[in-house]
C-alpha cells in the first residue's frame, strides 16, 4: 500500500473529529480549524505523520524487545492490505509514544485487530462495510477524548470484547477459505500469507527460542518432486495441510525424502511439529485434507482468538 498525504490527513481527522468521507475533508477542515488553531493543528499533523509512516513501514522505527509484537501486528495488517483500522491504530500509537498507554495495552489491542482481520479479511474474505470504518473511527475518537488512562484502557477493552467480537465471521464462514490455502513453487500467490500463518502457529505452540520468520522455510511433507509418483495432485501437495515451517538446515536434511524418513528426522530435530504429522503412518490426500481442517479449527479457536 502506498502512502498518501490526503489519506493520512483523512485518517488523522477521523481519529479526532467527526466521521466524514475523504472527499469532504478539506471543506470540513477549513470550517473547523480557525486561524488561531492552525499552528497547533499543523504541529499535531507533523508529529503523527511520523507515526503514520511507521504504521505502513514498521522498519522506519527502531523497536525494542517489548515492542516486537506491536511491530509484527503492524506488519500483519499491511500483509492483509487493510486501511479501515488506521484511525484507531494511529490514535493508539500516538498515545503509546506519549506514554499514555503501556506496551501491554498496545500489544493487546493491536493483536486483537490483527486477529480480527486475519479471520474477517485474509481468510473469510468478508467485505468491510462503512460500518467497520465508522466503528474504528469512533473508537479512535473515544480514545482521544477519554479523560484518563483508566478510561482509555477500559474503552479499548470494550471495543475488543464487544465491537470486534460481535463482527467476527463464524467458523463455517472461516473454514473454507483456510483449507483452500495453497503454496508451492508453482502456486506462489499466497506464499506470504501461508508463511505468516505457519509462523504464528509455530510461535503459539513452541516453547523454545523464538524464531526469525525470515530464516525459516516452508517444507512440503509430501515432496513437490518425489522420486516416485505419490498419486497426489499439485493442489494437494501445495495444501496448507501438507506444509510445515523449518529452518534452512533442517530443510536441507529433509530434502526430497519420503514421508516416513522425514518424520523420523523431524522427531529428533528439536523443533515443534504437530502430533498429527509425527503420529501419522501414511501420508496421502485424506491425511493432508484432515490436517488442513484440524489446523483451521485450531487457528480459529486458539491461535487467532480475539
Amino acid at each position: 500500500m502506498e502512502l498518501s498525504v490526503s489519506t493520512f490527513i483523512h485518517h488523522f481527522w477521523l481519529s479526532r473529529y467527526e466521521y466524514i468521507t475523504e472527499k469532504k475533508l478539506y471543506k470540513a477542515l477549513r470550517k473547523r480549524i480557525k486561524a488561531s488553531q492552525a499552528s497547533g493543528f499543523l504541529e499535531d499533523l507533523e508529529k503523527e505523520s511520523v507515526i503514520y509512516r511507521y504504521i505502513y513501514e514498521p522498519m522506519a522505527r527502531k523497536w525494542n524487545k517489548d515492542d516486537f509484537e506491536i511491530r509484527d501486528s503492524l506488519r500483519a495488517m499491511n500483509l492483509f492490505r487493510i486501511k479501515q483500522q488506521l484511525p484507531l491504530i494511529l490514535s493508539v500509537m500516538s498515545h503509546y509514544e506519549d506514554h499514555a498507554l503501556k506496551a501491554k495495552h498496545v500489544r493487546a489491542i493491536l493483536g486483537a485487530v490483527e486477529n480480527f482481520h486475519f479471520k474477517f479479511t485474509a481468510i473469510a474474505s468478508q467485505r468491510s462495510s462503512g460500518g467497520i470504518s465508522f466503528m474504528y473511527a469512533l473508537a479512535a475518537r473515544e480514545l482521544h477524548q477519554a479523560n484518563n488512562g483508566e478510561a482509555k484502557i477500559k474503552g479499548l477493552q470494550e471495543f475488543q470484547n464487544k465491537k470486534l467480537a460481535s463482527k467476527l465471521p463464524t467458523y463455517a464462514e472461516f473454514e473454507p477459505g483456510f483449507v483452500e490455502l495453497r503454496y508451492s513453487s508453482q502456486m506462489t500467490k499466497q506464499k506470504n500469507l501461508v508463511r505468516y500463518i505457519l509462523t504464528k502457529i509455530y510461535q503459539k505452540n513452541s516453547t523454545g527460542i523464538s524464531i526469525d520468520p525470515d530464516q525459516m522455510t516452508i517444507e512440503h511433507l509430501a515432496p513437490e518432486k518425489p522420486a516416485k509418483s505419490s498419486g497426489l495432485l499439485p493442489e494437494q501437495v501445495a495444501s496448507i495441510g501438507n506444509l510445515v515451517l523449518v529452518n534452512q538446515d533442517l530443510n536441507n536434511k529433509l530434502a526430497n525424502k519420503e514421508f516416513s524418513e522425514k518424520v523420523e528426522i523431524l522427531k529428533h530435530a528439536h523443533v515443534w511439529v504437530d502430533v498429527v504429522v509425527l503420529d501419522a503412518k501414511n501420508w496421502g490426500a485424506a491425511e493432508i485434507e484432515s490436517r488442513a481442517r484440524l489446523l483451521s479449527k485450531d487457528a480459529y479457536d486458539n491461535v487467532w482468538s480475539v
